[in-house]
Parts: C-alpha cells; sequence; structure tokens
C-alpha cells in the first residue's frame, strides 16, 4: 500500500465494458485485464492510504494513443517532476516514491459500441451527487450534453457511465470528469480528465437469404452473413442459426433464423428442398381432393359430371377416393371399391389422375393385401391410412408392404397418417417410408388446436429426427380455418397438397382454391 505523507493520492481508471469486441486502451497494475483507461490525480492533503494493498499504479499504452498532458501549473507540475518512472520486469511502467503521473488526457478510442458502458474506477468512495454534476459526455458534432445514466457500485469506488440512449454510429463523443468531483472524504480531483471516443459502424440491415437446392445435395448453412453497415460499407459477420440443418433427402420448405451479435433482428434463411424427377411422380404432384363417401357426394352435386365441373372451377384435376377398409371393400353402408368402379372412367375422361385410399387394420394380412392390389390395377397411386387399429403391428405392415411391392413394382405408392411421429412411436412409419414413395402427413392444424407454422416445424422436425426422408406431400383441412392459414401454408412450398376432404369443403377453402390455390404446390 502507498502511503502519502504530504499529498492526498485520488485516482480514477475508466474501464470500457464493451457489448461488441473489446477495444483495450491503457491497462493498470491491480485493476481487472479488460479494456481500461487509467488517469490519476493529486491533490494536497492528510496522510492517507489507498483501499487496494500494493497500489503501485502504472500506465501502460495497449492498442490506442495516449498522451499527458503538459499545461498543468503550478504544484502539480512540481510534483510530477519529482517522480521517477522505470519499466518493472513485467513490462508495465511503474511510478516510484511517493507520487503518481497523470495522464490528463487519452485521445482516443475508436470503434466504440454504440452501447457501450464506461466505468470509471477510484481509490476513495464517490459522492453519487458529486458525479452527476461533474462526468459529462458531449457529441462533438453538435457540442450539446448527451443524457447519461450514473450510478455507484463495489462500495462507491466504482462509477457506471452510460447513455440514456444509444450513441449515434460513425460519431465522436468527449468524455470529461470535473475537477469537483468529490469522494466521501471530501477530497477533489487536482486536475480534469477527458476522452474523445467515437463509435463504430451498426448494422442496418441484413438481407434474407433464399436458397433451392435440390433433394440429396450436399449444404451447409453459412457460417457467416454479409451485413449493410451504416456507413455504407458491406461486412462479413458471423451468425448463429436457431436450428442445425435437418435430413436434405425431405423435399419441403424450411426455415431458419439467425442471431447476429449486435443486430436486434432475425436473420431470415429459407431453403427449398425441390424434390429430385425420379421421387415426385406426376400423378401425386398436383393439388389432389380426397373423397371419403363419393356417391354421396355425386348425389350432393346432382351427378358425376357437376361434381366433377366443380372440382375443375376449383382448379383440381386429382382425387384420391376410398376404395378399402381394411380387407373389406365396404363400411358404414357404402361399397367404396363398387363406387369408386362406377365412376372411374368418368374422371378419367375428364383428364383426372385417380388415386385411392383405404383405413387399415392389417388384421387379414393376405386379404388387405390384395384389395390394396386390386386397387393399385384400377386407379393411378395408392395411399395407405395407418392409423390406431395398426398401433403395434410392424410385423404385419412389413408383410403387407412386401406383398404389395412384389405385386406392384412399378406402382405409386405413399401413406398417410399422424403428423407429430414422435407423439406415435407405435405406428411403423419406418416399414412404410421403406417401401412407400411418398408420406402424406394429415397436418390438420384446426383439429389439432395448434398454428401453421407449429403443426408444420414439428412434423418436419420429427420427420428428420426418424430418418423419414421420402417426399412431404401434407395432407390439410379443407373446414374450420382461416384463409391466413392457407397463405401460411402455402409458403412451406411442397410439390404437393392433398385436401382433407372434398366432402367437408369449407367456404374459406374454396375461396383460396379460387384466388391462391396455384400456390399449393411449388
Amino acid at each position: 500500500m502507498v502511503k502519502i505523507l504530504k499529498n492526498f493520492l485520488m485516482f480514477a481508471s475508466i474501464i470500457a465494458m464493451y457489448q461488441l469486441n473489446p477495444c483495450n486502451l491503457v491497462l493498470a497494475d491491480n485493476v481487472s485485464p479488460t479494456s481500461e483507461v487509467q488517469t490519476t490525480s493529486i491533490q494536497n492533503a492528510s496522510n492517507t492510504q489507498s483501499p487496494q494493498d500494493g497500489d503501485n499504479s502504472s500506465l501502460v499504452q495497449n492498442g490506442a494513443k495516449s498522451s499527458t498532458s503538459q499545461n498543468v501549473s503550478g504544484s502539480y507540475e512540481k510534483n510530477m517532476s519529482e517522480n521517477s518512472i522505470s519499466q518493472s520486469s513485467s513490462g508495465s511502467t511503474t511510478v516510484e516514491n511517493n507520487f503518481v503521473t497523470s495522464a490528463s488526457n487519452v485521445d482516443e478510442a475508436n470503434d466504440v459500441s454504440v452501447n457501450k458502458t464506461w466505468r470509471i474506477q477510484f481509490n476513495q468512495p464517490i459522492v453519487l451527487s458529486s458525479a452527476e454534476e461533474n462526468i459529462k459526455i458531449v457529441d462533438k458534432k453538435t457540442n450539446k450534453e448527451v443524457p447519461i445514466n450514473i450510478s455507484l457500485s463495489e462500495n462507491n469506488f466504482y462509477v457506471d457511465i452510460s447513455s440514456s440512449t444509444s450513441y449515434d454510429p460513425d460519431s465522436e463523443y468527449s468524455l470529461s470528469v470535473g475537477t469537483g468531483l468529490m469522494s466521501a472524504y471530501n477530497r477533489t480531483l487536482k486536475a480534469s480528465f477527458n476522452m474523445t471516443f467515437k463509435t463504430g459502424s451498426i448494422i442496418t440491415s441484413i438481407n434474407d437469404i433464399s436458397v433451392s437446392i435440390n433433394q440429396r445435395d450436399s449444404y451447409q448453412l453459412p457460417d457467416v452473413v454479409t451485413a449493410n453497415m451504416s456507413n455504407g460499407e458491406k461486412k462479413s459477420v458471423s451468425v448463429t442459426w436457431d436450428k442445425h440443418l435437418g435430413n436434405l433427402n425431405i423435399p419441403g420448405n424450411y426455415v431458419y433464423q439467425g442471431q447476429v451479435e449486435g443486430y436486434d433482428k432475425k436473420v431470415n434463411l429459407n431453403l427449398i428442398i425441390n424434390a429430385s424427377a425420379e421421387t415426385a411422380p406426376s400423378s401425386v404432384t398436383s393439388t389432389s381432393a380426397w373423397i371419403w363417401q363419393l356417391q354421396n357426394e355425386v348425389d350432393a352435386y346432382g351427378g358425376i359430371d357437376n361434381l366433377i365441373s366443380k372440382l375443375k372451377s376449383l382448379g383440381i384435376a386429382n382425387v384420391c377416393i376410398k376404395y378399402n377398409e381394411g380387407e373389406r371393400a365396404s363400411g358404414g353402408g357404402m361399397n367404396f371399391r363398387e363406387d369408386f368402379l362406377k365412376y372411374v372412367n368418368n374422371f378419367k375422361e375428364a383428364g383426372f389422375k385417380v388415386g385411392t385410399w383405404g383405413y387399415n387394420h392389417f388384421d387379414d394380412v393376405e386379404g388387405e393385401a390384395n384389395i390394396i392390389v386390386d386397387a393399385l390395377n384400377n386407379s393411378d397411386y395408392y395411399v395407405f391410412d395407418p392409423e390406431d387399429a395398426v398401433s403395434g403391428k410392424t410385423e404385419q405392415a412389413e408383410e403387407i408392404c412386401q406383398i404389395v411391392r412384389s405385386k406392384c413394382p412399378n406402382a405409386i405408392i405413399g401413406y398417410t397418417t399422424f403428423p407429430i411421429a414422435s407423439y406415435h412411436q407405435d405406428i411403423p412409419y419406418s416399414v412404410f417410408n421403406k417401401y412407400c414413395d411418398f408420406a402424406a402427413p394429415q397436418c390438420y392444424w384446426g383439429e389439432m388446436k395448434w398454428s401453421v407454422t407449429a403443426c408444420m416445424d414439428k412434423m418436419i422436425q420429427d420427420y428428420q429426427y426418424y430418418g423419414l426422408d421420402k417426399p412431404i406431400y401434407p395432407l390439410i383441412q379443407t373446414y374450420n380455418v382461416d384463409y391466413n392459414d392457407y397463405e401460411t401454408y402455402a409458403g412451406y412450398k411442397f410439390n404437393s397438397t392433398g385436401l382433407w376432404s372434398f366432402d367437408e369443403l369449407g367456404s374459406t377453402c374454396q375461396d383460396f382454391l379460387i384466388s391462391e390455390g396455384d400456390k399449393l404446390n411449388s
């Protein structure tokens, strides 16, 4: 500890607490080795001890210019001349004897954060009201004071100074500490302290990123993005994404959001994975209307021709019609197979693609496999619908899929089931992924009481996690959802979309199909 016999020693160090990369100005012994500037001043006083043991203060240049003012007068200049300064073994400049050098000006600190807080350390506790009166920050362009917040910490030995609002970028400011600054022991600074600092540029914007790749292409999320700076320049900055890159084998539209330090907005990256030609059969890459009870719909529209005309007016030329209930062709008073065969040629002659689907049970392996093969022989494609009835029937699913594939090796086959695979791990998703050409998860966000994005993002996340890598052609509900929901869904840009169901087609869905239906398929 330095003892002052004739003069009271009061020193201060300014510590730059950067929110961006630190700019080291001056480092002082016995002070935290972060960005800091130390200044000391001397005034006559009675014997006083520094609160820091071994406080031989030092001044070291590190990364920014500093200068010691020679325009000091009277006894202060004499005190300066009585000191001898030597180089310590560590490379720091150390003051010997009882007095300490003064750096009354430090010029200049560059590239300072617009949200930076300055910290000044003193060797005596400071009076807050005195600090508020004697510490100023001035905008050098306007010569006006900047509104600042001042607070004390560490038993009042530290003064923190921050602007009430952000500093302007690319601007110069002056921080000053006046001689009226008083300690709790009624001591004041002998010489004022001034420091000029210049704020750095800030990011004004980062453009959204759009990337389009083909299924199974290689791709990595970028580590850096290009930022538009306030000084008109462009700068490469590091970015951290909100999630890892998923499975590139699953076609669809994937949205990633990145965070850049010092930028309060999100960086948006839209990744479109296009289905490769061999996995995107034309039979299913269009909007399809799913029909549960065909004969009822024919009756409701006054005949098959009127039904076909209605579908065409909505821009639909693909229908997927129920064919079987388990191993049976009928159920609930409807003969699905018979009704399908009655009208399939009408659809074909009108230029429609005609698919079939069946609600699966897998109780009679051979019987159900046979009716599925029959459906494929009479339609352009078939879609399995394995739900609760096939829960835990992995072996039966494997058997039936093997039989169907062996008898129809070139057929287009898909599967539709619950969208959130992690919630239904007893459904043999992996078996259907193995044998089918596409997946049509039932994304009924309205019935789930989820938002569109929550439903779609979780579905995609689960499919990636479980390695379900076949093209995804979601099945979405046609009733009890808002128009904006369809717009949000369309933003995912899937190659194909199924509408469940035409039997329950609502007016909102019809309006969207008429106005923007082409957006449902990328």
